[in-house]
């Protein structure tokens, strides 16, 4: 079989009967749920894999070759007609108490070894049967492991693999027992015909001596074959000889995989002693200390002068990557409080660098605790953990052809080039989480004030100074020019009353009337009885006269004294969904071309361009756009797995931050304006989103008090999501609507702790591993492991376990 083929046996092979060698390349799978017949010899390589189903049979008329991995379910059976040789590589696991592995069928004068690793899950009673047949050498790189969870049994000696004679033991450090009540003792015992667990004191038949290195028993030479069999044709197969009469190791072809040395024998890769470093990259990785399970967020904050972790591994890549870290134990090691990848030589792109290779890997290694340092740009970073290895695998962040068909084919790799004009962004600074914010309330003031209502009119002092101080940016666009403008003023004369410079833009929509007055709209610019969002009616962009006015209007408000540019909103064209016409060509889509090439290079140009649903994510935009708004970031639509939307909108704002665009990034949960306080306004049923209150809205409207603990909750998670993307010029918003029309607390989160903590630069980028993402700022580490909910916790049903460590 070549290198990952795939090949299921569901019906007996008897045609196999002949003299046949199968031997599966690396990647290679076989699923045997039936019975598999080779005459010959069997040969799994690394990285292969063989699967046999319950009451299932592998017969091998001579040896097997095993370096990769074997699982055995209950009530299967594996016959091996002369010997089984397992490498440091192998993975045999054994699952319940009635499997049979017997080797040394057609000749029982054969050694068989193991140098790998063999894990038994036992069943109720324990194991079954494995059986060498000859003499048996356990080497020194042999790893022993028991799951003894279903164990039902009490004190016995249950045997683990029977033999004739043996050389060798397992090392105790490289034997793991776990699954049995606690108090149990338990030990592994070596008897004259087999290895056996000890269970509650219970002794295995006629042991030996202590010394459990004691030398084979020797076999009677004349029962063993002289004639070469055809298995010695393969030079990696161990060839069938007859039991030795001396214990000469070398005699024997080496054990050891040639490609793996022991760590220290890695001259560029050596765990470091860490010693306190002014250096910020060099900053201690911390070690996680679980919170409480009930609570999603763990905080475990380690004393400012904490001293740095004597347990840390760095790694130091080279140009084109480095020598892995090999160990015959497990990787990485659980007693290494951190690793730390530097990839300052780095310079060979995307590719797949393995880090360690180990016979062990123990894929639950906390990700909060590795730590990526001056890597190069542009590039996105995957830690996969396979069956002996752990890999580095990196990315384009430009390349999209992993994810689902939608994305991987209407995404084109390297879409637009980095920003040139940069001196009229907003300011930015790391000594907290940067953050921008919208804002809108009704203009005039209500005679008879209502829940949804109470705190409409004009802005106080109070709200404007919160936007000018708090934040780095805004939009703002309701009621007429005029109110916009004066508004715009407030905000700036505040902000540089406090020394800063808020930067604002106009809020401007591309798709429907938002009800501004006084600004010269006709009715023919409109679409008769159409409708779009809340009711709003469209726009008529089949109209050329519509069109140049639009340009026109949202010109004069960018370059007003008191502006900073344009946020246009609604710009997607809906119609040319799956390439249905030219997403570029559109009526809609040239007239907002037009207005983002017409601004000025010192006005800003910031529209509701990037979403990972539309084809190519709309990335054609930012050809001539300062930045992107993100919304919608956790939707995923039609077969698009749950998780992938939040994934490849992150992938989004990481391309955007590289080539050095504005990201404004949301990360509301849930959207529940003042309009849900209406107490006649009843909950959705199952079906119902329209004049209804969402589900997930509960506890946040109709509410007395302001719901801090849910607030709390929903920020931990998004400003985590937010953290792993967050670049220069990147800015998050999180609260769950920007209805300033009832209490403070819907539109304005500044004033939750967690948005005025220390965060500083961050140590490097993000690592993702499968679903779970980690960080290392100054001042803080962090990570979140994303998780499909109830769309009754929020609006799309994603949210996640989050661990902050601040310091």
């Amino acid at each position: 079989m070549a290198a990952g083929d795939a090949a299921t046996v569901h019906c007996n092979t008897i045609y196999m009967t002949n003299p046949v060698s199968l031997e599966a390349r690396s990647g290679a799978t076989v699923d045997v749920t039936a019975e598999l017949k080779i005459d010959g010899q069997l040969i799994l390589k690394t990285l292969a894999k063989l699967a046999q189903s319950s009451g299932s049979k592998v017969l091998i008329g001579k040896s097997l070759y095993l370096a990769a991995t074997y699982e055995i379910a209950e009530t299967s059976r594996l016959s091996i007609g002369l010997n089984l040789y397992a490498p440091s590589n192998a993975r045999l696991t054994i699952r319940g108490d009635s499997t049979s592995i017997e080797a040394g069928v057609n000749n029982p004068g054969l050694l068989s070894e193991l140098h790998g690793y063999t894990e038994y899950v036992f069943g109720p009673a324990g194991t079954g049967i494995f059986d060498v047949g000859g003499a048996l050498k356990i080497g020194s790189t042999a790893k022993l492991v028991v799951d003894a969870t279903s164990y039902a049994g009490g004190k016995a000696s249950i045997p683990l693999v029977k033999y004739k004679s043996r050389e060798g033991a397992f090392d105790p450090e490289y034997v793991k027992i776990m699954g049995l009540a606690p108090r149990t003792s338990k030990e592994i015992v070596y008897g004259e015909d087999g290895v056996y667990l000890d269970i509650d004191g219970g002794s295995a038949p006629t042991p030996t001596t202590s010394n459990p290195t004691s030398k084979p028993i020797t076999a009677n030479p004349t029962t063993a074959n002289p004639t070469p069999s055809p298995a010695t044709s393969n030079p990696t197969l161990k060839p069938t000889t007859a039991i030795p009469t001396t214990a000469n190791p070398t005699s024997k072809p080496s054990t050891s995989n040639p490609t793996l040395k022991p760590t220290t024998s890695n001259p560029t890769l050596k765990p470091t002693t860490s010693k306190p470093t002014p250096a910020p990259t060099d900053a201690p990785t911390p070690k996680v200390t679980p919170g409480p399970t009930s609570s999603p967020v763990k905080t475990a904050p380690p004393p400012t002068n904490a001293p740095h972790p004597s347990t840390e591994t760095r790694i130091t890549l080279t140009e084109t990557g480095v020598v892995p870290i090999t160990s015959m134990g497990v990787c990485p090691p659980p007693e290494t409080t951190g690793v730390v990848i530097d990839g300052k030589d780095y310079a060979a792109g995307p590719g797949t660098i393995s880090l360690y290779e180990c016979s062990i890997i123990n894929p639950a290694y906390d990700l909060i605790n590795i730590r990526l340092v001056n890597f190069p740009e542009g590039l996105w970073f995957e830690l996969s953990f396979k069956a002996d290895s752990v890999d580095l695998v990196i990315k384009s962040l430009a390349n999209y052809k992993e994810y689902w068909v939608h994305v991987r084919t209407s995404y084109k790799e390297g879409e637009y080039a980095e920003q040139v004009h940069t001196d009229h962004f907003p300011d930015f600074d790391w000594d907290t989480v940067p953050t921008w914010t919208r804002f809108r309330k009704n203009a005039h003031t209500p005679a008879n004030p209502k829940p949804w209502n109470f705190n409409a009119g004009p802005y106080t002092d109070e709200e404007i100074e919160s936007i000018a101080n708090n934040h780095f940016l805004s939009w703002y666009g309701l009621n007429t020019p005029d109110h916009v403008i004066e508004t715009w003023k407030r905000i700036k004369d505040a902000s540089r009353a406090a020394g800063r410079d808020h930067k604002t833009m106009y809020y401007w929509n591309a798709e429907s009337f938002w009800g501004t007055e006084g600004i010269g709209l006709k009715n023919e610019y409109l679409r008769s009885g159409a409708v779009g969002t809340n009711g709003r009616k469209l726009y008529d962009h089949s109209n050329p006269e519509m069109r140049d006015w639009w340009v026109a209007h949202g010109l004069e408000m960018s370059q007003d004294e008191s502006s900073d540019g344009v946020f246009t909103d609604n710009t997607i064209s809906r119609e040319c969904d799956n390439r249905a016409c030219d997403l570029e060509a559109t009526d809609k889509s040239i007239m907002v071309k037009k207005l983002a090439t017409m601004v000025p290079d010192n006005v800003l140009d910031i529209g509701n361009y990037l979403r990972q649903m539309i084809d190519d994510g709309n990335r054609f935009r930012m050809s001539y756009a300062d930045g992107s708004y993100f919304e919608g970031t956790h939707f995923s639509p039609g077969n698009q797995n749950d998780l992938e939307g939040i994934l490849v909108s992150m992938q989004l704002a990481r391309e955007a931050s590289w080539k050095k665009k504005v990201v404004m990034w949301t990360g509301s949960r849930r959207n529940c304006g003042c309009g849900f306080n209406n107490p006649a306004t009843p909950y959705c049923k199952p079906g119902e989103t329209v004049g209804c209150i969402p589900q997930f809205c509960r506890g946040f409207v109709q509410v007395q008090d302001e719901p801090i603990a849910l607030i709390r909750r929903d920020l931990e998670i998004a400003m985590a999501e937010f953290l792993m993307i967050v670049e220069k010029w990147s800015y998050g918003n999180f609260s769950m609507s920007p209805d300033a029309s009832c209490e403070g607390w819907r539109w304005d989160w500044t004033h939750v702790d967690l948005l005025s903590k220390p965060l500083g630069k961050p140590l490097g980028p993000p690592l993702k591993s499968g679903h779970t993402f980690s960080r290392h700022f100054e001042h803080l580490s962090v990570k979140i492991s994303l998780k499909k909910e109830s769309h009754n916790d929020s609006a799309h049903g994603v949210g996640g376990d989050v661990t902050y460590i601040w310091r």
